[in-house]
């Protein structure tokens, strides 16, 4: 009986937490949130948190994609580049603290995810080939505030096109969350 107790008491964070990243990012593939708990040991927890969620439908789950949702509308309006952030957020957690992590606000667009971090505040940024030049205006008008940008490109031959202050790197994501990084417009 004791035992059961134990594992319940891992297991009910584990369903608070996985509810609030789905809150948090609308939609998620559920391999990035095993990769999420994996940090700390628990994704063994996940699949009954998942199955315990749908069941009160706090989540959704659509079996075909592989992904976790807040309701069915969100599956349509999924984001790419919010998708492949969230990638580049599990690994910065992998290389340093993390703690806090969020997505973005539309106005903050091409900006899909701001996280803090030992003292430091960091963004993660998609920027599609055809979305060089408004990105490129955007930041002309912006002032910088001291936060460093990590920039998601579809492919780096067009990284030499962004003008960005403050770009720590650029990085491309592969399908499985494989991330190449490049240390600037050189590559």
């Amino acid at each position: 009986m004791e035992r059961i107790d134990q594992m319940e008491n891992k297991q009910k964070p584990v369903e608070r937490e996985t509810r609030q990243l789905i809150q948090t990012y609308n939609v998620l593939l559920k391999s990035q949130i095993y990769a999420y708990f994996a940090k700390t040991q628990r994704d063994h927890f996940v699949g009954r948190a998942f199955k315990t969620l749908e069941k009160e439908k706090q989540i959704y789950i659509h079996q075909d994609l592989e992904m976790a949702a807040i309701n069915e509308e969100a599956f349509k309006a999924r984001n790419v580049g919010t998708l492949q952030a969230f990638w580049v957020l599990l690994d910065i957690m992998d290389q340093k603290e993390v703690d806090q992590h969020f997505l973005a606000s539309k106005e903050e667009y091409p900006v899909r995810i701001v996280l803090c971090g030992e003292g430091e505040i960091y963004d993660i940024l998609y920027v599609s080939e055809n979305e060089v030049q408004v990105t490129n205006n955007l930041f002309t008008r912006k002032m910088t505030d001291d936060c460093g940008h990590i920039v998601i490109v579809e492919k780096p031959g067009y990284i030499h096109e962004i003008r960005i202050p403050d770009v720590l790197g650029f990085c491309t994501v592969k399908e499985g969350g494989e991330i190449e990084y490049y240390r600037n417009a050189d590559g």
